[in-house]
């Protein structure tokens, strides 16, 4: 298993700096690295965006030829039947993503899975 976990403050420069903490998972990553970096992107910049969050964590493991990303604040979060904004963010989530979902509790998480070998 290969894993990286990181506490990143709320500001566009730490999330775009964020997706090169995942170089050393490249390995793990392929052949989905380039996805799971815009997966990363539009989970991190959501949250940064729209969580009015000062800390979000991210989670990014490779497994079993299973890939989950998980990016959580202390924000309001949403539901599935939230409104989108126009963005395409969590569009393209669902188009790379095999399964996404939400879990509320005393932090708010997006979580998507990607399969290795897509």
């Amino acid at each position: 298993m290969s894993e990286v976990t990181l506490q990143i403050e709320s500001s566009m420069k730490d999330t775009r700096s964020s997706r090169s903490q995942l170089v050393p998972m490249k390995l793990d990553l392929e052949p989905r690295y380039e996805d799971v970096l815009l997966v990363v992107s539009e989970l991190m910049s959501n949250s940064v965006r729209r969580s009015e969050s000062t800390e979000i964590d991210l989670k990014v493991e490779a497994q079993d030829g299973q890939i989950r990303i998980e990016v959580s604040d202390d924000g309001p979060g949403f539901t599935h039947e939230t409104p989108r904004g126009e963005g395409m963010g969590l569009t393209i989530v669902e188009k790379l993503s095999e399964r996404w979902g939400l879990v509320s509790g005393v932090r708010f998480t997006v979580w998507a899975e990607l399969t290795k070998g897509v």
